[in-house]
């Protein structure tokens, strides 16, 4: 959010001999109403011709804002930092006021018309927020005034009892030391009468316990927890050429959010950015970081086109027991042409209903014929050699990656259907002899693992080697689905046969 700054000085004084004060309110745009409050608070505690205020306002049209700003801030006796705690887009803009006016302390430490040292005072600070001074971070504070904390159990207290334990307690509230703070100050050089101070008293007591009424309101308002169910990353790039066989741009940027993201092995930094150089060199180079990073290069090429039609990417943990879906769901596009997509990571669940064992087997028949009808089929299957031998060389990556992300979503099936089970594997397979189990998974991990090396060399080729890569991709897929042929006539044989026979029983499970 841009932040616009104009002087407000407003002339009130009645005797221009007397000196002014002069205080500079910094906020950010989001503290806008707070820093306000105060500027009305102070006006009313004290006399006519006691302050100079500079606050943020609307800039003037025509003028010099910085210029203005920084002859203004070296100006001033008192810098009074409205820090909430907020979360502040725009918070550079108060950090670069704070460290204006700490650089202009070191040229003139003290005030010009005041017997005291310029001033640092930070107001509305939150306890439980750890960074809430992070604007102010290395600035020696010179203020007696301690930061305006309020702690949890406070804000979540009865309003109206907490607010009425103030009253009846004045020096519990921060304004009235802050009040008190100024008097002092502007004693050391002009004397109020004793009519006066009774006045400034009493209306300093009514504007410290409405400010604090307005600061504890606005805190009470506030985020007490937020939580992320879900996993989501926040990638941010620049407005660049994206080609479909590239890498992506050097200035893009990661965000990782919410729950671990320990189960794909890549060790992002939690909560924070990192740039995408970083995050490649980081993550351990294997099967399965590869797919990932992958995955998360075909979404920003999707949101680059601007086309969500195929929106949808499924990947497996790292020991292949989990799987999750990885979509797009905010593209946003800001004026500097920086993009910000944010991909969530969900984890896809089943559930079961009925008994055991013909909820497995239901479950079994869908493997079954999801593997057929994708590899299996010929030319009618989206994934089998005749439809990559089809398949044009650019094309190609697109369809691997498919391919591969489909296959580890029906080896997760199996998984979610309990097909690894003893008990299970005994239902279907009842004739099997001593070491058949430990031959077929041999068989079946080597053809998986060649295919799958030969999938990820594609997905890494530049365009003028695809052609190569291709052959070789088409030869070892036709030599997967020669060899699992057999294998799902098998497995589909065995469980249908299994399934009528428990039909044929009225229900009853087949036993073990």
């Amino acid at each position: 959010m841009e932040r616009k700054t104009h002087l407000a000085e407003v002339p009130r004084a009645a005797d221009s001999a007397r000196p002014l004060l002069h205080i500079f309110i910094s906020y950010a745009s989001e503290d806008v109403g707070l820093a306000q409050a105060i500027n009305s608070g102070l006006r009313n505690a004290f006399p006519l011709g006691t302050f100079k205020m500079t606050l943020a306002s609307d800039l003037k049209l025509g003028i010099n804002w910085r210029s203005e700003l920084e002859e203004a801030l070296s100006d001033a006796d008192i810098l009074l930092i409205v820090a909430s705690g907020r979360n502040k887009p725009s918070h550079s803009y108060t950090g670069y006021e704070v460290g204006f006016f700490s650089a202009s302390k070191l040229a003139s430490r003290n005030m010009r018309n005041f017997d005291s040292e310029r001033l640092v005072i930070p107001i509305g600070v939150i306890a439980r927020i750890p960074d809430a001074l992070a604007d102010i971070e290395g600035l020696d504070l010179t203020s007696e005034l301690e930061p305006f904390l309020v702690e949890e159990e406070s804000l979540a207290n009865n309003n109206e009892d907490f607010l009425a334990s103030i009253a009846a307690m004045p020096g519990r509230n921060p304004f009235v030391k802050l009040l008190a703070r100024l008097q002092e100050i502007l004693e050391s050089r002009r004397r109020f009468d004793q009519n006066v101070l009774e006045d400034v008293r009493k209306r300093g007591k009514e504007s410290a316990a409405e400010l604090y009424k307005m600061f504890f309101e606005d805190f009470q308002n506030r985020v007490f927890k937020e939580k992320f169910p879900e996993r989501k990353i926040i990638v941010r790039y620049p407005d660049a050429a994206i080609d479909s066989l590239g890498d992506l741009p050097p200035k893009t940027t990661l965000e990782f959010i919410g729950g671990t993201f320990d189960v794909f092995k890549i060790n992002p930094p939690p909560n924070q950015t990192i740039t995408w150089e970083k995050f490649i060199q980081q993550i351990p180079h294997d099967d399965t970081s590869t797919e990932w990073t992958d995955i998360i290069r075909s979404l920003v090429i999707t949101g680059r086109q601007n086309d969500f039609a195929d929106n949808r990417r499924l990947l497996a943990s790292a020991d292949q027991s989990r799987f999750f879906r990885l979509f797009v769901s905010r593209s946003v596009v800001y004026y500097s042409k920086v993009t910000e997509l944010h991909i969530y990571v969900v984890e896809v669940k089943s559930r079961d209903y009925g008994d055991p064992t013909t909820t497995m087997l239901l479950k079994a028949i869908q493997v079954g014929l999801m593997y057929r009808s994708l590899f299996l089929e010929g030319a009618s299957s989206e994934f089998s050699p005749e439809s990559v031998r089809s398949t044009l060389p650019q094309n190609l990556p697109k369809s691997v990656r498919e391919l591969l992300q489909e296959l580890d979503y029906i080896l997760w099936m199996s998984t979610d259907a309990g097909l690894a089970l003893p008990r299970n594997i005994n239902l279907i397979y009842p004739d099997w002899a001593r070491g058949e189990l430990e031959k077929r998974l041999k068989q079946w991990d080597s053809l998986k693992s060649d295919l799958t090396s030969t999938g990820l060399k594609v997905l890494g080729a530049k365009r003028e080697e695809l052609g190569a890569v291709k052959n070789e991709f088409e030869d070892r897929l036709a030599a997967f689905c020669a060899a699992t042929i057999p294998m799902n006539k098998e497995f589909l044989t065995n469980v249908l046969q299994l399934l009528e026979q428990i039909v044929k029983k009225n229900g009853a499970p087949a036993q073990s």
